[in-house]
């Protein structure tokens, strides 16, 4: 299959266009055998409105023979050849017809070519000689019709109303204006047409208006003999009576008329296009090729709105075919109507141009876009949609290329681009020219190439708002990745306001933490990086260390003064800043993402910190370049920085100049427990809109049981296990008929998840004296036992964890995390 040039037209014919189409062209205007000087004119002394012509050319494309007619000629018939002719004057408009014959001498069978042909086709037919015994019949097929208007009062009419079409020849030329049947750009503008015959420019004298009355009726004439039948039946598909418009895939290029809006169907959405230009590729078996249809809409590259061309291709169908199921829809036949879809278009039109100016902190539940173009499932979570913040850092840590374009899955090279009109057509008469009239801005004046930091939107603002992109890159905060998110599905961060309030620590310790950290909220809701105010040169960010045992808070701190400050929260472990722990690597993931928090002015978490903050030593010249980078990087850093550990005693002492405000958070008791149980019971209705209730005698158990408090929870446990209790609770309902009413958390899912846990603990104190009288058999037994019973419960010190800590990782204690 090759592809169709697009520069030879976008009215491409029915029949097959093959690489030779500009070739063939040129013969059929060029012929020099076309008029042979000297012979009687065939038509006397007046010459056709219209008039026919047919040439037949041998395999090597020479021209046999021409005739020329005011009727529509057969290529399939015979007969005494006709004069040549030689014509002083032009018809309005030719009718030129090129086909090839395969001419054979009397008593020599036909050679066809191969078993690909077919027959039946329309553009083959056999030739035979005036006896029509068959004696040196030709297969004869049509390659190309073609349409010369000569008339320059249609010409100049025409370049009148054809605005945007890339593919239109030139009107004001001074040679013929040649268009390829089926004559897609007059079928295009045929209302137009009808609507400068009765509304020609002021300047037009009387006479010449007249003759372009004439001209164009004669034109309409000729389009609706040749195309009315084919397009009346076509019309009464697009309003069957039963609601369901379809489409032919022959006649489906009269939606394809450049200028007009299509949606494309991408990953099940559908995405707007403005239509540059449509071809059709050919086949090697002579049947129907795939249209290929140039579209273009708006998005943000290097920095700029910009217009990215791309090639669909639209692939053959038998019969007709549900309009809405194509994969390119056009706008007046998109599922939900063409005005709803327009309105809420225009809306997400204007939101991708604001989030273009700056990043913008979301929320989102829809599909993701993978940077390599690959589909990355759906996802729902926090965001940075930041375009610009996408070309700067979307490499990732790594060093990951990234596509340059922003919609990077398509499977052929773009085509080329195509020039927008700045103002609107006028009529190409020297009367018109001449007359000054100014020439009204262009629906497209101004689309391309725009800063939205500092420019206005275009005139049109609407149809500009309306071929923007839908997808725009963001920053996965959760997965701490980039990606591209539908516009659609982003939504206003709504804060957690009573996140804090029920944060479970220390009094001191929150006024401390909120006193520190209020100044910094963002209170217009807008995510902006931190201010250059803030830091001057260097040391002037803000570090908190956060220390004490797992499960007690810490990680929920940083989250609760994210929700107070309405900030985003970049937390990171040491996975996200490197694997094989190399000084490189380590040093350019810490930069990419303190850069990151800079910019979005976001809180930075990074947990288990002692991993990097280690003592230096001078056995280990690798750990001391890893702390010399976290050093240095503190140093700088402009932003509030949030360090936890459960062992603050490995901390190399150059680090405590750096930090600003270190809290200690201590273990919980059972009065801190029973505050978290009830935060989160109270969460949990809350959130579940009354789908969801917890019975008295559940939180009289969570809150009074000995065989709760015995167990020793920590914050990040209690929330564990309640999450554990609703999903029995819900199997429950689920078994007992259904989910349409309330599910009930009894203190029978509370008991269960409790001797779950008791059971493991049991299970696990086993195995560590199992495993500590494997490693010292010979030590006395009573040093074990006191060893294990300070740890066996599970917990090395709780804490004040919030009531709903969502995402928090956890926290290890293992000898490898140590290190």
């Amino acid at each position: 299959m090759e592809d169709f040039n697009y520069e030879t037209s976008s009215t491409a014919s029915f029949e097959h266009v093959g690489t030779e189409s500009r070739k063939t062209r040129d013969t059929m205007l060029k012929d020099p055998n076309s008029r042979v000087s000297g012979k009687q004119p065939l038509f006397g002394d007046k010459i056709p409105d219209v008039l026919y012509s047919v040439q037949w050319c041998n395999s090597t494309g020479k021209v046999l023979e021409r005739r020329e007619s005011d009727k529509p000629i057969d290529a399939a018939t015979s007969g005494a050849e006709p004069d040549k002719v030689d014509i002083g004057k032009k018809p309005v408009i030719e009718i030129a017809k090129r086909v090839s014959t395969t001419h054979r001498r009397p008593g020599v069978p036909a050679r066809v070519p191969g078993p690909q042909l077919v027959l039946e086709d329309d553009s083959y037919a056999f030739r035979t000689n005036a006896d029509g015994n068959g004696a040196g019949a030709e297969l004869v097929r049509t390659e190309k019709t073609l349409m010369l208007i000569h008339s320059k009062h249609l010409k100049a009419a025409l370049a009148a109303i054809v605005g945007y079409y890339p593919s239109a020849p030139d009107f004001t030329s001074d040679e013929p204006t040649v268009i390829e049947a089926p004559y897609q750009v007059l079928v295009h503008h045929c209302k137009a047409l009808e609507h400068h015959r009765t509304n020609q420019p002021t300047s037009h004298s009387a006479e010449y208006a007249a003759i372009v009355v004439k001209h164009i009726d004669l034109l309409l004439a000729f389009l609706k003999g040749v195309l009315a039948g084919q397009i009346e039946a076509e019309a009464s598909r697009w309003n069957d009576p039963l609601g369901v418009p379809t489409a032919t895939f022959n006649l489906f290029w009269l939606f394809l008329k450049p200028g007009e809006i299509a949606y494309k169907v991408q990953d099940g959405q559908l995405v707007p296009f403005v239509i540059s230009g449509v071809g059709r590729t050919g086949t090697d078996d002579g049947g129907p090729g795939a249209y290929l249809v140039n579209l273009w809409n708006i998005v943000f590259v290097g920095g700029r709105l910009q217009r990215r061309i791309q090639t669909s291709y639209v692939y053959p169908w038998n019969g007709a075919r549900a309009i809405k199921t194509l994969p390119l829809v056009p706008a007046q036949f998109v599922a939900g109507g063409a005005k709803k879809v327009a309105e809420e278009q225009l809306k997400l039109g204007k939101l991708y141009w604001d989030l273009t100016k700056r990043p913008s902190y979301k929320e989102y539940d829809g599909p993701l876009i993978n940077r390599d173009g690959s589909l990355g499932g759906s996802m729902t979570g926090r965001v940075v949609v930041d375009p610009e913040g996408w070309e700067r850092f979307g490499d990732g840590a790594h060093g990951k290329q990234v596509p340059q374009s922003l919609e990077p899955r398509l499977t052929s090279s773009a085509p080329r681009k195509d020039s927008l009109p700045e103002t609107l057509p006028r009529c190409g008469c020297k009367a018109c020219r001449g007359a000054g009239i100014p020439q009204g801005p262009s629906p497209f004046a101004g689309f391309d190439n725009l800063d939205p930091k500092k420019d206005n939107p275009p005139e049109n603002e609407d149809l500009f708002f309306r071929v923007l992109n839908k997808t725009i890159p963001a920053f996965i905060l959760g997965e701490r990745r980039w990606a591209l998110v539908y516009v659609e599905f982003l939504r206003d961060v709504t804060p957690d306001k009573d996140a804090f309030k029920n944060l479970v620590l220390d009094s001191e310790i929150k006024l401390t933490v909120k006193a520190l950290t209020g100044k910094f909220a963002s209170l217009d809701g807008r995510v902006s990086p931190w201010p250059s105010d803030f830091v001057k040169n260097k040391g002037e960010g803000r570090i908190f260390l956060l220390h004490g045992s797992p499960g007690v808070g810490k990680t929920c701190t940083a989250e609760c003064v994210a929700e107070l400050t309405h900030r985003p929260l970049l937390a990171l472990t040491s996975g996200d800043i490197s694997t094989s722990m190399s000084v490189a690597s380590v040093e350019r993931s810490l930069n990419y993402f303190l850069a990151l928090g800079e910019r979005f002015g976001a809180l930075v978490l990074l947990d288990e910190a002692d991993v990097y903050l280690e003592q230096r030593r001078a056995s280990d010249l690798r750990r001391n370049g890893l702390v010399s980078i976290f050093l240095r990087a503190l140093e700088y850093y402009r932003g509030l920085l949030f360090l936890t550990t459960n062992r603050v005693e490995a901390f190399d002492s150059a680090f405590t100049s750096r930090i600003h405000v270190a809290l200690h958070y201590r273990n919980l008791t059972d009065d801190d427990r029973q505050r978290i149980w009830i935060n989160n019971f109270d969460r949990l209705e809350r959130d579940s809109a009354g789908k969801c209730t917890v019975l008295p005698a559940a939180r009289k158990f969570a809150l009074a049981s000995a065989e709760v408090r015995a167990l020793r929870w920590n914050g990040r446990e209690i929330r564990n296990a309640l999450q554990t209790a609703v999903a029995l609770a819900e199997t429950e309902a689920l078994d007992s008929g259904g989910l349409d009413d309330t599910v009930a958390l009894a203190d029978s899912h509370l008991t269960a998840v409790t001797r779950m846990s008791g059971g493991f603990k049991a299970f696990l104190r086993r195995q560590q004296r199992t495993a500590a009288a494997a490693v010292s058999p010979g030590r006395a037994g009573p040093g074990r036992e006191l060893f294990l019973k300070e740890g066996d419960d599970g917990e090395s010190g709780d804490g004040g964890e919030e009531h709903d800590s969502g995402d928090e990782d956890d926290e290890d204690e293992s000898d490898g995390e140590r290190q």
